[in-house]
């Protein structure tokens, strides 16, 4: 693959500027790199820089939590709320996001290509043996969960209708001339699999991780959550809720929203132009996450098992009408903090005449937590509890959540969900988790939804908006509708032309 050629490259500068000079001598494009000690392949692991970021624009922007609305584009100039490309991923253009040259495709493949490298160098370097251990551990679980990254997106959901489709190419080793066909979705998951069980060999306790400040490296409780988001995602509710309270065993910390959050001190004034001539002040409210833009604040923040974060360089997440109403507006604090009114004031420019619209902030304005975290665990078990039918644990599960995201002074019964039958139960617990991770877990969700047993939780995703063409949004022309039906193929994102190309037609594209 094209992008897979320039990797090598770019790992050997961050090792050499990790471990000074280990590198004697230029590399030629081969995989004769010498690493000769365990210091620098655990180099290459700690740089949380080359492994925290999920540029995934199909996640961003391909779901219903996203929104798409007219009056903003209307209202803002130039239509500048939207992007083409935001466009052509949220609204399913599956002919024109092939040539997306900022492509999600190779973030992920890099990241693989780092832990083949410690695989492969492994064997035969100098160290503890049990730290080599650990490292063979950790670099199987950054694999697999880059693997995990593209089969949800590049492909289309797994089922047992799905198994004989295409899959990824398998790769485990840094050769430039390994097999770049692409195996079955069933031959993808299985080695995912096999991945996963090599990780859960893992056995670095999270709180010496934590302590140190360094939840992107691997650990225990880690490798755990990610094996629950794993079968999650396989629909097998027993060992995901089996991995899930392991990590929760190990640690189970939440921040509690009443105590541990506030508005930024550094609010954005804006001048609004009103249609009667006059002119006002308004103040956007940020929450204080909003204020960093380095790593210290998001691996501070406590409930992450392992940082990853969803970065949106288009630095807009709208959220949809249909994701807003799904917040008590008065008493639940994600909605007091990360719900920014006035939003559109500063990053669409809608000031003459104003137009309100809110935004989605976590960290800046592009970082949303993606990582497997203690709210996440606490959900897959309430989710796991009540489709195996006992759905009063899993209200129980989800309300400890609740207690640390609800306005403490808000009544009993608004801070605590019930329900009366596991249908009930279902509904609340899922609308929870949209809650509580808006944009960052939709994606996957939906295309499980749709391909469990249950057509009770089944999305199809409609959309009315203007209609595009490669190059921008047609904003004088009547809007039309877009919808992602349940089996869509387009649920499988096209790979990028570019690797298509380089590879001699080896690597097959995806087909609608």
């Amino acid at each position: 693959m094209k992008f897979y050629k320039y990797i090598l490259l770019l790992l050997l500068v961050n090792v050499v500027a990790s471990c000074n000079d280990f590198l004697d001598e230029p590399t030629s494009k081969s995989t004769n790199i010498p690493v000769s000690s365990l210091e620098h392949l655990d180099a290459l692991l700690n740089d949380y820089s080359q492994f925290n970021t999920e540029s995934n624009s199909t996640a961003i922007f391909g779901t219903d939590d996203f929104g798409f609305e007219t009056e903003l584009f209307d209202a803002s100039p130039g239509g500048n709320a939207y992007s083409i490309s935001m466009a052509q991923y949220g609204l399913w253009d599956r002919e024109n996001v092939q040539f997306d040259i900022r492509a999600y495709w190779p973030q992920e493949w890099e990241k693989i290509f780092t832990a083949n490298l410690v695989l492969l160098n492994l064997p035969d370097v100098s160290g503890d043996d049990n730290e080599k251990k650990q490292i063979k551990a950790e670099a199987h679980f950054i694999r697999v969960y880059s693997y995990f990254q593209l089969a949800n997106t590049y492909c289309l959901p797994y089922s047992d209708a799905t198994g004989s489709e295409l899959g990824l190419p398998i790769k485990q080793s840094t050769s430039f001339e390994e097999n770049l066909e692409r195996v079955t979705l069933s031959e993808t998951w299985a080695f995912m699999e096999e991945d996963l069980q090599k990780a859960l060999e893992l056995s670095r306790d999270f709180e010496e991780v934590n302590s140190l400040n360094r939840s992107w490296r691997a650990s225990t409780a880690a490798v755990n959550a990610f094996a629950a988001r794993f079968y999650l995602a396989l629909n097998d509710y027993v060992k995901a809720q089996e991995h899930a309270q392991t990590a929760l065993n190990e640690y189970s910390v939440l921040r509690d929203y009443n105590s541990e959050m506030q508005f930024s001190d550094q609010p954005a004034e804006i001048t609004l132009f009103n249609t009667d001539g006059t002119t006002e002040q308004f103040n956007i409210d940020f929450p204080y996450t909003h204020d960093t833009q380095n790593a210290d604040l998001q691996l501070e923040w406590g409930e992450s098992y392992y940082y990853r974060v969803l970065d949106n360089g288009q630095w807009k997440y709208w959220p949809s009408q249909e994701l807003l109403g799904l917040y008590d507006q008065s008493y639940d604090l994600r909605y007091k903090y990360h719900i920014v009114e006035g939003f559109s004031y500063d990053q669409a420019s809608a000031v003459d005449p104003p137009y309100d619209y809110p935004g989605y902030i976590f960290f800046d304005r592009s970082k949303i937590l993606s990582g497997p975290s203690v709210s996440e665990m606490m959900l897959i078990k309430a989710e796991c509890q009540v489709r195996q039918g006992d759905f009063g644990s899993g209200i129980t599960t989800v309300n400890m959540l609740r207690a640390m995201r609800m306005d403490n002074t808000a009544p009993s019964s608004v801070i605590n969900l019930a329900a009366s039958s596991q249908s009930e139960a279902l509904v609340k617990v899922l609308e929870e988790r949209r809650r509580e991770m808006p944009f960052v877990h939709r994606w996957y969700d939906v295309r499980r939804y749709n391909n469990n047993n249950d057509p009770a939780d089944d999305v199809v995703i409609s959309r009315t908006f203007y209609p595009f063409n490669r190059n921008s949004i047609l904003g004088a022309d009547t809007p039309i509708n877009f919808t992602l039906d349940k089996n869509s193929r387009k649920y499988a994102t096209p790979i990028p032309d570019s690797d298509i190309i380089s590879s001699n037609g080896v690597l097959q594209q995806n087909t609608y």
